[in-house]
């Protein structure tokens, strides 16, 4: 079965790409900041895990257990955006 990293999958474009990833047959990673507070992804049938892509301590952490979970028919979908201050 592939399977999707999709980041932001608790609101919006992410959470849609999730449901219909799911839909197609996927297994799905969906991740958010606050896994707590993600009711709608946790229902979804998706795995959800912590990761704010803003924090080096979590991209490392969800890189290393990546090989773990992935495939050979694996990807990452980056559904959240990430604001750098202009100077």
């Amino acid at each position: 079965m592939p399977l999707a990293l999709i980041t932001g999958a608790n609101r919006g474009l992410g959470l849609e790409f999730t449901r219909q990833y799911l839909r197609d047959g996927w297994r799905v990673i969906g991740s958010c900041r606050n896994p707590d507070a993600a009711s709608d992804l946790a229902t979804s049938g998706a795995e959800v895990m912590k990761l704010d892509v803003t924090r080096a301590a979590d991209v490392t952490a969800a890189s290393n257990d990546w090989p773990q979970r992935a495939s050979t028919s694996s990807f990452a979908m980056p559904a959240s955006p990430v604001y750098a201050r202009r100077c």
